[in-house]
């Protein structure tokens, strides 16, 4: 059986699963690293944004750009050259730690990686039950998430970070058989099937918008996080284990917006999610007891994977071509990419309220847009059904788009 007729099998899951979360390189473990960087490294406060935010926007760059160059490459030799450059990439991080070459080095992991990300979201578009995969997926990066951000104090106070760079090299390795699962080619009937897609509007250029936005306030905070719990008196541990909680926080919001779906429509769930995150940030920066940062953490989590699956599913439902869940894709990662870039340039020696500040706008400015979204969503689509259904991955079903305005 080729790796076409079995895309659906459990051993199928577990292979784009596994490649998904290696991909991701240092993005769940940035606060943590980032401190070590400086600690072990003698690097600048400042230079924890600009190295993170190299290797972020280079996996959104490659990202964007392979996934238009899935339908006419063989996709097994492709995900199997950029896991070897994603291993190599990791183990050149631990011998070069000058400011310039990690940037370097992070760089070319952050392009590697998005070479690897865009197989996969090309690979689990072939399965027959997509929500139950992306489901699984999410559900493994964030389960990979809590074991590396738990883990990675230890790790680090044991083998500095040339230990951390190493086990993301060896994890790419292991990766490497799984792309005997990948279909080598786009098949044929897909292809045939394919029609043709109408430009986007102003609608899905603001939720595009929306996507940078909040990735950009949550990743702004992110990487100083463990400065931030350092600086009133958190042990590497403790820090370790809070934020490793904030994820689980994350997977509670994705499954509460599951359950209620469309009960509350889609404005409340932006603006409870948007708001919160805003009054949380400033909260965090100018509260000075661990109370105040673990319900702060774990709040800015949860509140994230809430508005998440409401984005996305407005995103499906305005091209059901796929073309801007793609695209949001690439948002995302430019977000989470210019977040630590922006918050580098006034963190100075230590302005974390300076950091607040500048995700509690980009929040505040996502607030004001989702509502013109929310709008013109309205008028424009005429829903079908429940756009955010409850997930069973013993009995899956398929998400209902509703009717395309561009072809109205």
């Amino acid at each position: 059986m080729n790796a076409l007729e079995s895309i659906d099998s459990k051993k199928s899951l577990a292979a784009v699963c596994l490649m998904m979360v290696i991909s991701l390189g240092t993005l769940q473990i940035q606060p943590i690293l980032g401190g070590a960087f400086i600690d072990q490294l003698d690097l600048p406060l400042n230079a924890i944004g600009a190295i993170f935010a190299a290797e972020l926007i280079a996996m959104a760059v490659a990202c964007g750009v392979c996934a238009m160059l899935m339908v006419n490459v063989d996709r097994r030799r492709f995900a199997l050259v950029a896991l070897l450059i994603l291993a190599s990439g990791n183990l050149a991080s631990t011998q070069l730690h000058s400011q310039t070459s990690l940037l370097i080095s992070r760089m070319i992991c952050g392009a590697s990686g998005g070479a690897v990300m865009a197989v996969v979201y090309a690979t689990a578009a072939l399965r027959t039950s997509k929500d139950a995969t992306f489901a699984v997926i999410n559900i493994g990066n964030l389960l990979w998430g809590m074991l590396l951000v738990t883990s990675m104090p230890m790790i680090l106070k044991s083998y500095g970070v040339n230990g951390a760079f190493s086990l993301l090299a060896i994890t790419s390795v292991l990766a490497v058989p799984g792309c005997l699962r990948v279909p080598k080619r786009y098949p044929e009937t897909h292809r045939l099937a394919t029609g043709s897609v109408q430009p986007f509007g102003l609608t899905s250029i603001l939720l595009i918008m929306l996507f940078v936005l909040l990735f950009f306030g949550h990743s702004a905070l992110w990487v100083y996080q463990e400065r931030i719990g350092k600086s009133i008196g958190l042990e590497p541990q403790q820090i370790g284990g809070i934020l490793g909680g904030s994820i689980l926080a994350g997977a509670l919001g994705a499954g509460l917006a599951g359950l209620i779906g469309r009960r509350l429509g889609l404005l409340f769930p932006q603006l409870l999610s948007f708001g919160t995150a805003l009054l949380a940030t400033l909260v965090m920066v100018y509260g000075n007891s661990p109370i105040a940062f673990v319900a702060t953490a774990c709040l800015i989590h949860m509140v994230w994977f809430f508005s998440l699956p409401y984005l996305l599913s407005m995103a499906a439902e305005l091209d059901p071509s796929g073309r801007l869940a793609g695209l949001g894709n690439a948002a995302i990662f430019i977000g989470q990419g210019l977040g630590p870039f922006g918050a580098a340039l006034v963190v100075g020696e230590g302005h974390f309220r300076a950091v607040g500040w500048l995700a509690a706008s980009a929040y505040l400015i996502a607030l004001v847009i989702s509502c013109l979204v929310v709008a013109r969503f309205r008028r424009g689509v005429k829903p079908s059904g429940p756009a955010i259904p409850s997930v069973s991955l013993k009995s899956p079903r398929r998400m209902v788009a509703a009717d395309d305005p561009s072809h109205q």
